[in-house]
């Protein structure tokens, strides 16, 4: 065995069962080893869709995902998706070639030669490393699982040089063990339920961090009679049809009004970015009860009157069970009226264009199984969407407006599907974005799935339209000429449709979802029939 081979086997005895990528010279030896560990490989047709592909992956399954890529532009090809899972806090793991050892960081010319290519990704991941032994890869590979599983996750990049690939490996690798998650105070925990219960007009702010908490979070809320907001991570983690969930309404000025008006705010496994309300800093007057996977939060920018340092699926029913030793100063049917105003008042300030989006929403939830995994790109109907698309349950919405890189939805669903098979998957993109990847639609036919691909088509990069008329700019590099839609995913090999209804919407989705190939669903701004 090489260490190309023991490389994928380690990974396959760690539970890895599939990779995105592509090759190249430096990394055939990998693709030996996927060969002999019987690791499922999905060719991309660019390193950003491998990248994005594991994204979604992770985001599908909750195992990290994988992607193998050549070095240099192989690298920087990656590193959108590399850079979006680190401020989203996903697990991926990033196998690169590399120059020959000799040659790093020489200056020799070497083909796909970066001076320091580890560095290149050090600043988002939580670790880069360049490997010069394959004695070096346990520890490493030890170390990225335990990145994964028992803290807050993001990437790990390693650079793999041709040269150390093809060396023999006397005995096989064996897996670390990794440690548990953390656990929070036990007196920190007694604290804040004590602040709670005396709270009048408490608030909870739930983030990708409180995935797995539902019923916990429900028992909490419903005890102290707590409107709960949800980042886009946090979409779900309450069923939104909840007379407590305000949903991920975070952008809307009523629900940052009552965020001001709270005595008390409950945030837990959220870092509150920008992304999620379009605010420099959101209006949060009252105290903080802040639980966090990572202590860097729990003194970043929103400080905490009480900081708790823990996993949110320990915290979170260890907080619920002492609360039931406290008499709560806030009532439950308060709480519900609270959110009911407060949904009210959201609804009423929608813009004329919002509404147009909300169409298209209300059209859609009927038409997708409750489990529907939506992943969203950077585009005003999903932005309107984090508002106007109900969620009863969490995973299935993704938006990544931190990053907020153009042209993700269509790979992150490709590796959504793939990684979750059993789930129907759609992805949502605007004209514009969509032509970052729309060769990867090539990678969806070849893998035959069933993937509704919406494409809300407005003739522009609209919100950048929108601010260059609001400040009387000229409309310059903003309003791209689109190609035919229809025909460009015919020719790769998918089915097309514009729907001319709101009746032929709803089937359109309901056929793209059982059909033998991906789907491409065209939706125009200016329809007449979404302003019904």
């Amino acid at each position: 065995m090489n260490c190309g081979e023991a490389v994928m086997q380690l990974l396959a005895d760690y539970g890895v069962d599939t990779v995105f990528g592509m090759a190249g010279t430096m990394t055939v030896e990998l693709y030996r080893g996927i060969g002999r560990a019987g690791i499922r490989h999905v060719q991309c047709r660019n390193e950003q869709g491998a990248s994005l592909m594991a994204d979604g992956y992770a985001r599908a399954t909750g195992k990290p995902g994988v992607c193998t890529i050549i070095a240099g532009p192989g690298v920087t090809n990656a590193a959108t998706g590399i850079a979006q899972a680190y401020c989203d806090s996903q697990p991926m793991l990033v196998l690169s070639g590399a120059c020959l050892t000799r040659s790093l960081g020489k200056g020799w010319g070497a083909i796909h030669e970066l001076d320091d290519q580890a560095g290149v990704t050090a600043g988002f991941t939580a670790l880069s490393a360049m490997v010069h032994y394959p004695e070096e890869l346990p520890e490493l590979l030890g170390r990225a699982f335990g990145v994964f599983r028992s803290g807050r996750p993001r990437p790990v990049h390693l650079s793999l040089p041709r040269d150390v690939l093809p060396e023999p490996v006397d005995a096989p690798w064996k897996t670390r063990r990794t440690p548990a998650l953390p656990v929070p105070d036990p007196a920190s925990i007694e604290e804040a339920a004590d602040r709670l219960a005396r709270a009048r007009r408490p608030l909870v702010l739930v983030g990708g961090g409180a995935v797995g908490t539902g019923s916990a979070l429900r028992e909490i809320v419903e005890r102290v009679g707590a409107p709960v907001l949800s980042t886009n991570a946090g979409k779900g983690i309450l069923p939104e049809s909840h007379p407590l969930s305000l949903g991920c309404s975070i952008v809307q000025k009523a629900s940052q009004q009552a965020l001001a008006e709270a005595d008390l705010v409950l945030l837990v496994g959220s870092q509150v970015a920008p992304g999620d309300h379009f605010l420099h800093d959101l209006p949060i007057t009252g105290d903080i009860i802040r639980i966090d996977i990572d202590a860097r939060e729990l003194t970043s920018r929103y400080g905490a009157a009480l900081p708790i340092l823990g996993d949110a699926r320990s915290a979170l029913p260890a907080l619920a069970s002492a609360l039931n030793r406290h008499t709560p100063a806030a009532q439950a049917a308060t709480g519900q009226r609270r959110a009911l105003d407060i949904r009210a008042a959201n609804a009423a300030s929608m813009t004329d264009l919002e509404r147009r989006h909300a169409r298209v929403w209300q059209i859609l939830r009927p038409a997708l199984p409750a489990d529907t995994i939506v992943m969203g790109d950077m585009t005003q109907l999903v932005y309107t969407g984090s508002f106007a698309m109900p969620m009863e349950q969490e995973r299935c919405w993704y938006y990544s407006g931190t990053y907020c890189a153009l042209g993700v939805a269509l790979p992150m669903a490709i590796g959504a599907k793939l990684g979750a098979p059993h789930r129907p998957v759609i992805a949502v993109a605007g004209d514009g974005g969509f032509m970052f990847t729309v060769s990867e639609l090539a990678t969806a036919v070849e893998a035959g799935i069933a993937l509704p691909v919406i494409v809300w088509n407005n003739d522009a990069l609209m919100a950048i339209v929108e601010q260059m008329d609001q400040r009387q700019i000229p409309r310059i590099g903003v309003e791209p000429k689109s190609p035919d839609f229809l025909g460009l995913a015919r020719s790769l090999g998918c089915h097309a449709t514009r729907p001319a209804s709101a009746a032929q919407l709803a089937q359109a989705m309901r056929t793209a979802l059982s059909a033998d190939r991906p789907t491409l669903i065209e939706l125009h701004q200016d329809s007449g029939w979404l302003s019904a």
